[in-house]
C-alpha cells in the first residue's frame, strides 16, 4: 500500500486499481488547517466518483497528481469506461497514469475547505485536481499493493458516521478499521447491500474479523489536528480508516 504526504491545501477526496489503493485512502475532500476550516456537508452517503491518478517526476522523486469527478459529475459509466489510460498518459506525457473507480463513499457527512478547483477535462471527462501524492520507488516497481497493510495519509478531515447508520468494520489484533468506500473495481457488480455479508468473501489474514455494527451514537473520524489518517484495504480494494 502506498505511503505519501498530501503536498497542497485543497480539498481533496482517502485511499484501488494498482496505484488505486492509494485513492481509495485519498477520497478524503479536504485538507484544512483547523477546525474553522472546515464546513461539513451531508447526503454524502452513496456519492459514486472515480479518480485519475497522473504520475510524473524522477524514479528517485515520483510524485501522482489525484484528479477527481467529485463536484463535478458522478463518473457516467460509459464515459469513464471510453477512457484509454495509455492514450492519456501519452496526451499527459505521464510516467504512468491509473485509473480508480468507481467508488462509493459510506460516511454519512464529510467535512471540506471551501476552496474549490477548477474543472480539468481529462478525456472529455471533468476532474478536480484534489491532492499531490508521493510514490516510493518500490511501489512504482512492484504496480500492485497489497490488502490488509496500513498506510499512513496526511491529510485534514472530518468524517461523520450518524447514529443508526450501519457500518462496516475490519478488527485486526490490533487496530479496528471502518469502512469509508467501496468499490467497484475488482467487483463491477457491488453494491451497497452486499456489504453486509462481505465478510464470506474477503480472504482475510489470521485473528482478523469483518464486522458490521449499527452505530448508536455518531462515529467521527477527524484528523484536523494530528493531520494524518491510517488507512487500509480489503483485497476487493474497499478503503477503511482505522477508528482506535
Amino acid at each position: 500500500m502506498f505511503s505519501f504526504n498530501l503536498r497542497i491545501p485543497v480539498f481533496l477526496p482517502k485511499c484501488g486499481s494498482n496505484w488505486a489503493v492509494m485513492c481509495a485512502l485519498l477520497l478524503k475532500l479536504s485538507v484544512a488547517a483547523a477546525d474553522d476550516d472546515l464546513t461539513l456537508h451531508d447526503h454524502i452517503r452513496g456519492f459514486r466518483y472515480c479518480e485519475i491518478l497522473v504520475v510524473n517526476g524522477s524514479m528517485t522523486d515520483l510524485v501522482a497528481t489525484v484528479y477527481n469527478t467529485l463536484g463535478v459529475n458522478d463518473c457516467p459509466a460509459k464515459q469513464w469506461s471510453a477512457i484509454d489510460p495509455s492514450v492519456l498518459k501519452e496526451q499527459l506525457n505521464a510516467k504512468a497514469v491509473e485509473m480508480n473507480g468507481p467508488r462509493y463513499f459510506l460516511m454519512d457527512k464529510i467535512g471540506q475547505s471551501n476552496v474549490a478547483p477548477p474543472v480539468t477535462f481529462l478525456s472529455g471527462l471533468g476532474f478536480k485536481e484534489r491532492a499531490t501524492v508521493q510514490i516510493p520507488l518500490t511501489t512504482m516497481l512492484r504496480g500492485k499493493a497489497k490488502p490488509y497493510q496500513e498506510t499512513t495519509v496526511k491529510r485534514s478531515t472530518e468524517y461523520v458516521f450518524t447514529k443508526g447508520s450501519e457500518v462496516y468494520e475490519l478488527v485486526s489484533p490490533e487496530h479496528t478499521y471502518v469502512m469509508q468506500t467501496y468499490a467497484q473495481i475488482i467487483d463491477p457488480k457491488l453494491t451497497e447491500a452486499d456489504l453486509a455479508k462481505l465478510g464470506n468473501r474477503l480472504k482475510l489474514p489470521k485473528r482478523w474479523t469483518y464486522k458490521v455494527v449499527m452505530l448508536d451514537k455518531d462515529l467521527v473520524l477527524k484528523t484536523v489536528a494530528t493531520q494524518e489518517a491510517h488507512v487500509t484495504q480489503d483485497d476487493l480494494l474497499n478503503t477503511y480508516q482505522r477508528i482506535d
